[in-house]
């Protein structure tokens, strides 16, 4: 990769990026609900919801997850518990969010409760897979994506959707080249600790966590040489975050909250733009100068 500028600036304009851009920005992240919750039994059954919905405009995700919630009120994790889905199936009946639909989540509760039933926790489901001598996080969520698919799919499906139909689409798998953006954000919202994120799966290191890549933390990476690929998958996050460890090695997705309210508050032109970029915080390290 041809560095166009000094590293040591780059760290102190990210490390910069990333006490501004903190919980006054919650506003535009759905794990603005997640932390409305504060049992964090309650929080990890919202959060791996929330992930699943993570995709389209802000606004329209928090009101999707809404939703969804308001049938599970007041306690998310014991509305699981309690969860039958013949019974209780019916209680997502025409709901609608982009390619989802009601039995998508239906499947989605129901997987969530077979998880938590026969291990405590969602938690405790994917420690069964996780792997500290990984090199990251990429196999150990292979195998919890597998594990997953295992689970009973009836009577919302008769077997396993097809991949990218449905609520398969949130389980997309490392090993096929897939950034998995909304798995990686979970497990961001799960494993980091500091006031942006939650912090209860203790068990795994933060140090092993893959950003989850979405198109304004590609674009913005691209242009600031955080990564010289173009096609937004497995191999660029990372790329991404092998690069942003050589900044913080315990915790270098640290910086994905922060890169990514630049790409929402300043949205990156696809050629450069007087008006545009001159107010981008990251533009002196653009490889496309204005």
């Amino acid at each position: 990769m041809t560095v166009l500028y000094d590293k040591a600036d780059l760290k102190k304009t990210l490390d910069k990026l990333y006490q501004t851009y903190q919980l006054d920005y919650f506003s535009t992240d759905p794990l603005e609900i997640v932390k409305q919750y504060k049992n964090p039994k309650d929080q990890e059954v919202v959060g791996f919801i929330a992930a699943a919905m993570a995709f389209g405009q802000v606004e329209l995700i928090k009101n999707g997850i809404q939703n969804i919630l308001q049938k599970m009120t007041p306690s998310p994790y014991q509305f699981i518990l309690n969860f039958d889905p013949y019974l209780h199936g019916e209680f997502f009946d025409n709901f609608v969010y982009r390619f989802y639909r009601s039995r998508d989540i239906g499947l989605l509760i129901w997987w969530i409760t077979q998880m938590v039933r026969e291990n405590g926790s969602i938690k405790n489901f994917f420690l069964k897979k996780y792997d500290e001598k990984d090199e990251n996080i990429g196999p150990s969520l292979s195998r919890f994506i597998r594990s997953t698919l295992s689970l009973k799919t009836q009577p919302f499906y008769s077997a396993i959707p097809e991949k990218g139909y449905g609520i398969r689409s949130f389980l997309a798998d490392p090993v096929d080249g897939s950034a998995c953006k909304r798995l990686n954000l979970f497990l961001r919202w799960m494993v980091r600790r500091d006031k942006l994120d939650l912090g209860i799966f203790q068990e795994v290191s933060p140090s092993k966590l893959i950003i989850p890549l979405d198109t304004h933390v590609a674009r913005i990476s691209r242009r600031i040489g955080l990564t010289n690929r173009r096609t937004p998958n497995w191999s660029m996050a990372v790329e991404i975050t092998n690069t942003l460890r050589k900044f913080d090695p315990d915790d270098p997705i640290k910086y994905d909250f922060a890169l990514c309210r630049v790409g929402m508050v300043n949205p990156c032109p696809e050629k450069p733009d007087n008006k545009k970029c001159s107010s981008c915080p990251v533009v002196r390290f653009c490889k496309k100068k204005i």
